[in-house]
């Protein structure tokens, strides 16, 4: 069948990390990996993935860098195309957070939300649907039209 899709993995826990990666890879994807935002923005500006999954907490102070990277992300020229997966377990530890691209769009320019642990099936829906948008509907952000 072949490969099927470039993802990057941006996530600094190595069990969840891993799970994704055997799920996708399931599907004939090739996987790319990073543990740190940091790397993850270079990686994403070297592999030029079809998407992109992005933790929202880093390091053991439980720092929500992600969100700062998708905005470095969408910032810039060569990753702001790509869609992104924001995969977060804030929703489960706190329930009245329910982070959405419904509700936080304004501020936080994601393509879709996956509550960890990541189910393989919602996993493997989610990614497929943002294979077939192409293109980050954030992609001009913040001068996205509404």
């Amino acid at each position: 069948m072949g490969v099927q899709a470039k993802v990057l993995i941006i996530e600094d826990d190595p069990d969840t990390a891993e799970a994704m990666r055997i799920t996708l890879e399931a599907q004939e994807h090739h996987v790319v990996m990073a543990s740190d935002p940091a790397q993850g923005l270079e990686t994403a500006r070297k592999e030029k993935p079809d998407v992109i999954i992005l933790d929202v907490m880093f390091g053991k102070k439980e720092e929500s860098k992600g969100f700062d990277y998708a905005v470095k992300m969408r910032q810039d020229k060569t990753v702001a195309p790509i869609p992104i997966l924001m995969i977060t377990a804030v929703n489960i530890r706190h329930p009245g957070f329910n982070f959405s691209p419904d509700t936080d769009e304004e501020y936080l320019p994601v393509d879709d939300f996956i509550d960890k642990p990541a189910q393989p099936k919602e996993l493997v829906q989610k990614v497929q649907n943002l294979l077939d948008m192409k293109t980050s509907k954030w992609k001009d952000w913040p001068h996205r039209g509404k």
